[in-house]
């Protein structure tokens, strides 16, 4: 951390830095969001300053507060790599006050996310349960519910053509000039699958476990979201 002209010499805001740092090392970081705020009210024009009260904030969760001094560090200097890493560090960190700021904004604006109740978890588990991909469009996430119902539905018609379709039209086309029981094609099905070769075998199995791994993460997933989203919407009113 470095500094522009100040009125204080450099041996008085090292001494202010100092003491900022000890009470955060001792955890006392209300005290030091106090000293810090001290320290600008002193060295308005300090990068160092403004960069410690950053990481002040930084450490209580205030991540949006933090991100305004780290910025104001960096337009006072801007070749100070420090302050612009940390920007970067508190720009994809979301406070749960911002969440909660958000989520208020979201209901004031009428937002479709949050405008009506929240989703039940029960719920969002049965609608998995029915069709992958079901569970999260329940919870409105309808991008990700759609790419997952539209390839789990193209996995199961290949999983269902490659043995209960093909397998019966070979058979077909094998007995059309003869006439054989129901008992017969089914026998004739399961030798044909039987006898198949093993890279197809191990196809059908490879995609018969993708599509139960999917099944079962959807149902978790959905559940998980939904239970999310209805301990923020009972946040909102703690």
């Amino acid at each position: 951390m470095t500094d522009r002209d100040t009125d204080n010499t450099p041996e008085q805001l090292e001494q202010l830095l100092s003491r900022v740092q000890v009470l955060m090392r001792a955890g006392n970081l209300a005290a030091a969001e106090k000293a810090a705020g001290e320290l600008i009210e002193a060295c308005p024009d300090s990068t160092s300053a403004h960069e410690q009260l950053g990481d002040v904030l930084y450490a209580r969760g205030e991540s949006a507060q933090a991100r305004r001094h780290y910025k104001r560090a960096m337009d006072l200097e801007p070749a100070n790599a420090d302050a612009e890493r940390k920007f970067a560090a508190a720009l994809v960190s979301i406070s749960p006050g911002e969440r909660r700021r958000q989520m208020i904004h979201q209901l004031v604006a009428g937002s479709e996310d949050h405008a009506v109740s929240p989703r039940r978890p029960l719920n969002a588990t049965l609608a998995a349960i029915a069709f992958p991909g079901m569970g999260q469009l329940y919870n409105r996430q309808y991008e990700k519910g759609l790419a997952i119902f539209a390839a789990e539905a193209i996995l199961l018609i290949l999983l269902f053509n490659g043995i209960v379709l093909s397998p019966w039209a070979t058979v077909a086309r094998q007995s059309s000039d003869r006439i054989i029981t129901r008992s017969d094609q089914i026998h004739a099905v399961q030798q044909l699958l039987a006898n198949s070769s093993l890279g197809y075998r191990l196809i059908i199995i490879i995609g018969i476990i993708i599509y139960l791994a999917a099944y079962i993460y959807c149902i978790y997933d959905a559940h998980a979201t939904a239970r999310q989203q209805a301990e923020a919407h009972d946040g909102l009113g703690a």
